[in-house]
């Protein structure tokens, strides 16, 4: 495959989560994206696997993992973080990789108990069809996540003028829906949607983003959107 988006940032991906910022927007996020995931069974497909930050934690909670990413230097990370993982949970099934661009394998895919996706989705043309093909590869009870950058708020003004900045930057490539629009993708089923990130890039410090955060005031920046098959 030629060079995927993110190849170029693969080896400095994730110094973002080791910065305060960084650390505690990880925290927020993490938290609504895994309350809200539950999956009946343990087949679940992750889409934009990255470098492994869901995977890690799909692996540890037993999952059967399919991971896709379109970018090979992200899924060698991501292969190495699920290999260290294995020397201590012996048990754990194996992650399957799947090196591909989702909109081209759809009709390669099986069906699933959950299929999950973070920070993928505003990088991925047409959400709404593809969503729509997914759903229909969701086992009964089966649920599909996404995570998302929400338009209209700090943070998409933030990676906005990031893309003005540096028009090769991955950003200037980006779509970033709000709560509204993701809504109104007819997925199958009325969407559930769950929101954070309520405070901006701009906050100096990681307890003056926990008390933002706790208020709940303004636009979120970021989205988790489920649909569950019944």
């Amino acid at each position: 495959m030629h060079e995927a988006l993110f190849d170029p940032v693969a080896a400095h991906y994730d110094s973002w989560y080791d910065t305060e910022l960084g650390s505690v927007s990880d925290q927020v996020e993490r938290h609504l994206a895994q309350s809200m995931f539950k999956a009946p069974g343990p087949q679940v497909l992750e889409i934009g696997c990255g470098t492994g930050q869901y995977t890690s934690w799909l692996f540890q909670e037993g999952y059967e993992v399919t991971a896709v990413d379109i970018s090979g230097k992200m899924m060698d990370l991501a292969q190495k973080k699920i290999a260290a993982l294995q020397e201590t949970t012996p048990q754990a099934k194996p992650v399957r990789w799947w090196h591909g661009d989702i909109t081209e394998i759809l009709d390669q895919l099986e069906t699933y108990d959950g299929i999950f996706s973070m920070t993928a989705f505003e990088f991925v043309p047409e959400p709404e069809m593809v969503l729509q093909k997914l759903f229909k590869h969701l086992n009964p009870g089966g649920c599909l996540l996404i995570g998302l950058i929400a338009g209209e708020s700090a943070w998409s003004d933030y990676y906005e003028e990031a893309a003005r900045k540096k028009p090769a930057s991955v950003f200037a490539r980006a779509a970033l829906y709000t709560k509204a629009e993701i809504s109104s993708w007819q997925i199958g089923v009325p969407a559930e949607i769950g929101e954070c990130l309520f405070f901006p890039p701009k906050v100096q410090t990681a307890a003056e983003a926990q008390a933002l955060e706790e208020k709940r005031e303004g636009n979120p920046g970021f989205v988790v959107a489920r649909w569950c098959k019944g």
